[in-house]
């Protein structure tokens, strides 16, 4: 995936800034690495990096933490840390995801199986407990709108959204610590219950919905890197 461990960076920083104060623990290799769905190689990279920048440091045996030195993490560079984040290709790509994951929908209420709709209900339960926990909501997000698509039964449709897996996940780390949670869980629960009622119209019309709302939190947090960088 391109720009991974930058893209982890990201995360990690946006964790700090709103989470972790100086000489806080951050969550370890392995719970970054469960959280956002990527190799552990990444994560690790990206802590390396940042420990290399004198953001956190590494206590043996105890994991990592925000160093204790004077540090205003609200104004940490975002841009500068992270040259790699392409905007333009991210937000070119939610555009593109607002209609094919329309259509998925409206597909999926009409074509879906009992099976579908199990993974659905788990994948939203799944969320309702990031959302109430404050977790990353990547894994139940992505086993969400994969299923859709699958569920669609249209293969040409499928190809396309498995071919843009790895940028969809790049976005979406991207952005993880601005998503809008509690509306994720409200547009994912509301899809849920359209699709069950076989209501193309109502499922596509939400899904819709749902997708310029995080294309609207992707702007938001350009703008928010855009007033750090000044």
């Amino acid at each position: 995936m391109i720009g991974v461990s930058e893209t982890v960076q990201k995360f990690i920083l946006d964790y700090i800034r709103k989470r972790v104060k100086p000489g806080d623990k951050l969550p370890s290799e392995r719970e970054i690495a469960r959280m956002l769905e990527v190799g552990r190689s990444s994560v690790r990279e990206a802590l390396q990096t940042l420990c290399e920048r004198g953001i956190i440091e590494k206590r043996p045996g105890k994991g990592n933490y925000l160093t204790n030195r004077t540090i205003d993490v609200t104004q940490l560079d975002l841009r500068q840390l992270l040259p790699f984040i392409d905007a333009k290709s991210s937000l070119d790509l939610l555009e593109f995801r607002r209609s094919l994951e329309a259509e998925n929908a409206y597909l999926a209420a009409r074509r879906h199986t009992p099976e579908t709709i199990e993974i659905l209900q788990s994948a939203v339960e799944e969320l309702a407990v990031c959302v109430k926990n404050k977790e990353s909501i990547i894994v139940p997000d992505f086993k969400f709108h994969n299923t859709i698509a699958h569920a669609a039964q249209n293969k040409v449709m499928i190809q396309v959204y498995d071919s843009l897996t790895d940028l969809s996940k790049k976005v979406r780390i991207e952005m993880a610590s601005n998503d809008d949670t509690e509306h994720a869980l409200y547009y994912h629960s509301e899809i849920l219950e359209a699709i069950k009622k076989e209501d193309g119209e109502k499922s596509s019309s939400l899904m819709r919905r749902h997708i310029e709302d995080v294309l609207l939190h992707y702007k938001k947090m350009l703008s928010e890197i855009s007033s750090i960088e000044q």
